[in-house]
């Protein structure tokens, strides 16, 4: 990956980068909290979740990998480094020789240990987004605080995505738990439906929501990773309609044969363009399939809620619960993939303007690609 296009996947997003570097630096050392990590090389990193797609005949419907990147020069990030991927096999024994540079002394190792429990908890989410990492921080009441600074969200922007997701979750509970009568009766249901909702919410354990998770047919070990999917395809359900307006106008882009063009085309080589027209076909079908796969999901999440709610048939929401984690996982790469794509698209739009040049199109055009995994398929393509 070049200098452009580190740049382009660390700056243009949380939901698939943390700069640990760069965060790290605004917390003072005298800060009671401090940094993410326990040892120096981590807390320099920069951490990355990358989309792929799994066999037909996988269990879940994409892969994602969190991979740790490590720049040669802490302060310039984007001059290059090495990545570990975190997934692969022998990954614990790799950082420790990369951060020990040898055996690792026993406080030395300590140390390490810590930080692959962080990167556990990392790795267990399926995008970087500052709301579900905070809420996956909260639900695993992790061993160590972590910094409000590695969330970037505001109380105001935290209320701003809770708020309508719990009026979502509390109306379906109230449904679920009947009749809330009159005067203090109704009083009593009302705290009672607040209570569940809280554990629902917490997604922790199900103590005391038992004929919930009874009525809804879940599973009580399941029934914590089944609320925080729900949690999280409400939040991908409020994220998704805030940048939709942004999303539509960079596929307007994208779609216009000149603008998604260097405008300096007749300097260009005549085999370079025809390469530019034949990933931007991939890469109008890749955003096509992106945006109709998480419409889809949306739209049944929103069905099968209005089902049980409206209709008193809440058959199709228990079997949405059902699959809610793949649901979410699917959310997770095509909405973080828009949101980052959207973010990175008007960086460029907003500063060189809708008609780019040849070096600032390339560096736009790659990132996309890259972004929506158009290079990866045309390589196989071009094995085949």
């Amino acid at each position: 990956m070049d200098r452009s296009q580190l740049r382009n996947m660390i700056d243009s997003g949380r939901s698939i980068a943390l700069d640990c570097h760069a965060i790290g630096k605004t917390i003072p050392l005298d800060d009671p909290v401090g940094m993410l990590f326990k040892t120096d090389i981590m807390n320099k990193s920069v951490l990355m979740k990358r989309y792929e797609p799994a066999l037909p005949t996988a269990r879940q419907p994409v892969i994602v990998k969190t991979i740790i990147y490590y720049p040669y020069d802490f302060d310039n990030v984007y001059e290059g480094g090495e990545s570990l991927l975190f997934n692969d096999i022998g990954f614990h024994s790799a950082l420790s020789f990369k951060i020990a540079k040898g055996n690792a002394s026993a406080d030395l190792q300590e140390r390490i240990d810590a930080d692959m429990s962080v990167l556990e908890l990392i790795d267990s989410m399926h995008s970087l987004d500052p709301f579900l990492f905070r809420s996956k921080v909260e639900q695993q009441e992790a061993a160590e605080p972590i910094h409000d600074s590695y969330f970037a969200i505001s109380a105001r922007e935290w209320d701003k995505i809770r708020l309508p997701i719990r009026e979502k979750i509390s109306r379906l509970v109230t449904k679920a738990l009947g009749d809330m009568g009159e005067g203090d009766e109704k009083m009593a249901r009302e705290q009672y439906v607040e209570r569940f909702l809280m554990k629902i919410w917490e997604a922790k354990d199900v103590n005391g929501i038992e004929p919930f998770i009874n009525a809804m047919q879940i599973e009580e070990e399941r029934a914590p990773e089944i609320f925080f999917a729900w949690k999280a395809v409400c939040y991908y359900q409020v994220r998704f309609s805030d940048m939709l307006a942004a999303l539509k106008t960079m596929f307007q882009w994208v779609g216009h044969n000149q603008l998604c063009y260097p405008a300096d085309f007749v300097s260009v080589p005549s085999e370079e363009l025809k390469t530019i027209e034949e990933k931007r076909n991939s890469l109008r079908k890749k955003m096509r399939d992106g945006y109709v796969n998480a419409h889809k999901v949306l739209s049944e999440y929103e069905h099968s809620y209005n089902q049980f709610v409206e209709a008193d048939k809440p058959q199709t929401f228990m079997s949405f619960l059902e699959n809610a984690e793949n649901s979410y996982l699917l959310l997770a790469n095509h909405v973080s993939v828009a949101t980052h794509s959207v973010n990175l698209w008007k960086w460029y739009v907003e500063r060189y303007g809708a008609e780019l040049r040849h070096a600032q199109f390339m560096e736009l055009f790659d990132g996309l690609n890259s972004l929506y995994g158009v290079e990866t398929s045309a390589a196989g393509n071009n094995r085949r």
